[in-house]
């Protein structure tokens, strides 16, 4: 795991930050057609989704930290494994999943989402709880807005949740930057309290 302090904390926001930013700058440039080589597109995708991996295993972290049940953590965990089987079957698709799993994945996806949902709702500690439960629904929020889009355009759906995937993902880092801000207060009027 990884330990849990103001100055950990405050990298993670950092990397939070820079995750933001630059899926904006992937949004403007898909919407402006700008085309990059293979080789610069899939070392672009490999980061991206690392450092999304590295944000929600650090939820695992704070979870551990404030002392939160077991089951909660083991949401977070069932979802960065559904969450890198999506990148690799999205990335790089029949080439190391089946194509007949990609619509079970989906489910299971959306089963794990909800799953999500319901375990951030559980989430005890009065200085986290109201953040992850903002972060469960976010997670709801961009699931629903892709089922939306694939229901209402299913022509058109592939290429409409491509290009504004990352806007309304966005939601996520979000909502997992005011759960660090909140780590952070916390961490501080600690140390304030054992310094008085």
């Amino acid at each position: 795991m990884i330990k849990v302090n103001l100055k950990t904390n405050q990298w993670i926001i950092i990397a939070t930050i820079v995750y933001i930013v630059l899926s904006i700058v992937e949004f403007y440039l898909k919407i402006s057609q700008v085309v990059a080589s293979y080789t610069i597109y899939y070392t672009y995708s490999i980061f991206m989704e690392a450092l999304y991996v590295l944000l929600i295993f650090y939820l695992i972290s704070i979870l551990m930290f404030f002392g939160e049940k077991t089951a909660i953590s083991t949401a977070v965990t069932m979802f960065i494994c559904i969450d890198v089987m999506r990148f690799i079957a999205t990335e790089w698709p029949g080439k190391v999943l089946s194509y007949g799993l990609t619509p079970t994945l989906g489910i299971l996806t959306l089963v794990v989402y909800i799953y999500l949902l319901v375990q951030f709702f559980k989430v005890k500690n009065s200085s986290i709880s109201l953040p992850f439960r903002f972060l469960g629904l976010s997670f709801f929020a961009v699931m629903l807005i892709k089922l939306v889009i694939i229901i209402a355009f299913p022509v058109m759906a592939d290429r409409i949740n491509q290009e504004f995937n990352n806007i309304s993902s966005l939601l996520i880092p979000l909502s997992i930057l005011y759960i660090l801000k909140k780590v952070a207060l916390f961490i501080k009027d600690k140390s304030i309290e054992l310094t008085a």
